[in-house]
């Protein structure tokens, strides 16, 4: 995913990290396989590959290279971010254990909508996404839930960079269709996927408002055959409804408390 002016970039800094996703989508991987997939020179890569070395961010085992634990702390500070996020965890194992499907929280981040928390319950199906993972807003529930809540001006700037792509052939991808169908989850609270992002998978979504802040969406995925009629259209959006409502009184109450421990 490419996205974004480049006028102001440092190409060493962006080289450096071309390699980082480099690893992260390979794995442990030798110089020229890395060089390879980048379309690189062996020796530009190799210098790049010591400096991320030298700094811890990139280990080597034998010949192969790969992403340095140092990361994970980064990727803790950066999910821990929003004071939210620990307390959205819960909610997603419950609604995981509740459903037995695929439960997770979605968060909007430069456009694309970000993995924050996942949980996966008995009859889970695994489709290979874990927290972290980006993906386009306009063909997922809880992407649309988040699109919903915001001003046509933010959603056209998010088109504008991403585009409407073709994941399968139940993907929106004309603009006003798009917007009708925002118009309706804004209404019902509430957006469902049918195999837009991947076949065979369905979804429900909604979303977690706090303070007038968009944090995210709540998020029940699993099979097309299970995941349909009344179970898709009432009973997962009232659960996930119930959830979100829960998570956001938490949220005020907590906000509430410390004002009150900051007057007494």
């Amino acid at each position: 995913m490419t996205g974004g002016s480049t006028g102001d970039r440092i190409r060493t800094t962006h080289t450096s990290f071309e390699v980082v996703l480099a690893l992260q989508e390979l794995g442990p991987a030798r110089l020229s396989e890395i060089a390879d997939h980048l379309g690189m020179a062996e020796s530009t890569t190799h210098r790049h590959l010591n400096t991320l070395l030298d700094m811890r961010y990139v280990s080597r085992r034998d010949e192969r290279y790969q992403l340095g634990l140092r990361f994970a702390r980064l990727g803790r500070a950066a999910l821990d971010r929003e004071s939210a996020y620990p307390r959205v965890r819960s909610h997603v194992r419950r609604l995981a254990r509740e459903t037995g499907e695929r439960a997770q929280f979605i968060a909007e981040d430069h456009g694309l909508g970000v993995y924050i928390a996942m949980e996966t319950g008995e009859n889970a199906v695994r489709v290979g996404f874990g927290v972290g993972r980006q993906i386009h807003l306009h063909c997922s529930s809880g992407g649309k839930s988040i699109l919903a809540q915001y001003p046509r001006e933010r959603v056209d700037c998010i088109l504008d960079r991403w585009g409407l792509s073709e994941h399968t052939a139940n993907t929106i991808t004309d603009r006003e269709t798009l917007y009708e169908t925002l118009d309706r989850v804004r209404e019902r609270g509430y957006a469902t996927n049918r195999e837009e992002h991947i076949d065979g998978l369905n979804a429900a979504g909604v979303p977690v408002v706090h303070e007038g802040t968009v944090l995210g969406a709540l998020v029940v995925a699993g099979p097309a055959g299970r995941l349909k009629g009344e179970r898709l259209e009432a009973e997962l959006p009232d659960l996930l409804r119930a959830s979100a409502n829960e998570l956001e009184l938490n949220l005020a109450y907590a906000d509430d408390r410390r004002v009150d421990h900051v007057v007494e």
